[in-house]
């Protein structure tokens, strides 16, 4: 997916022709794990790599640089392409320009295998059904403000993954971000039913690249383009929800 012209390989407008210096900062599983330096991974890490193919470069072209969180978004030094790390859109930047969006939060339908549950597909399905969330999450809200369903809201993750156990509610809504721990740590069998389209308050990232640099004019028109193919979708997909990409609607 190489672009031409201003955003071609040769045209690009990095500090080292060729490769992509990339700044982060406190790395958050599965947006970033940096047990690699060199070769970290995470949904941050693909999308960056994602960007870069769509740039004419390969992976082993993007340099990753730590770097203190408050330089994600007022980088002082002059040889940072690039910014990533949960940079939300609504935050003070100074210096730099936000790319457009990435991310935006979804929740997330955690389900028994084989239950009716694991098969809705829109939010109407779930009328008379018993859900559960953790008290004032983003997931509490959704359901009150945009589902408009009631449901029981526990104190914690664990007051209401034991209450999935249980059977004391035979679904959960969670975040997106937490679907893989939640999963990983749920003494039983869950499957994810599917994802709910984000609200419009919800948590939005975007990417942070130096202001007058035209990089950013590439790097948005790559992002373009892999939301169009849905491979930013399938990348999410993969980090957050165990490879599933289901959306749930909300209305019929």
């Amino acid at each position: 997916m190489a672009t031409s012209g201003e955003c071609s390989p040769a045209q690009l407008t990095t500090r080292d022709a060729g490769r992509l210096n990339v700044a982060y900062s406190h790395p958050l599983a599965p947006f970033f794990v940096d047990r690699s330096p060199s070769a970290p991974v995470g949904f941050d890490v693909a999308v960056v790599n994602a960007i870069a193919s769509g740039l004419g470069m390969d992976s082993n072209q993007v340099l990753w640089n730590k770097v203190a969180i408050k330089q994600l978004t007022a980088p002082t030094r002059q040889d940072l392409d690039l910014s990533v790390g949960r940079i939300d859109v609504n935050s003070k930047t100074d210096g730099v320009t936000l790319t457009t969006p990435y991310f935006r939060e979804q929740q997330v339908l955690l389900a028994r295998p084989n239950s009716s549950m694991a098969k809705v597909r829109s939010a109407p399905d779930l009328i008379g059904t018993k859900l559960g969330v953790v008290k004032g999450s983003s997931s509490d809200l959704y359901v009150k403000n945009t589902l408009v369903l009631p449901s029981t809201a526990y104190a914690s993750s664990n007051d209401l993954k034991s209450a999935m156990r249980d059977h004391h509610v035979n679904g959960m809504i969670v975040p997106i971000t937490d679907v893989a721990k939640t999963m990983a740590t749920f003494t039983g069998a869950l499957v994810v039913a599917g994802q709910f389209p984000a609200s419009k308050d919800a948590a939005t990232f975007a990417l942070a690249i130096p202001t007058a640099n035209p990089l950013i004019t590439c790097v948005n028109n790559v992002l373009a383009g892999l939301k169009a193919s849905g491979q930013l979708a399938n990348l999410q997909s993969n980090w957050f929800t165990s490879g599933v990409n289901r959306t749930i609607s909300v209305k019929e």
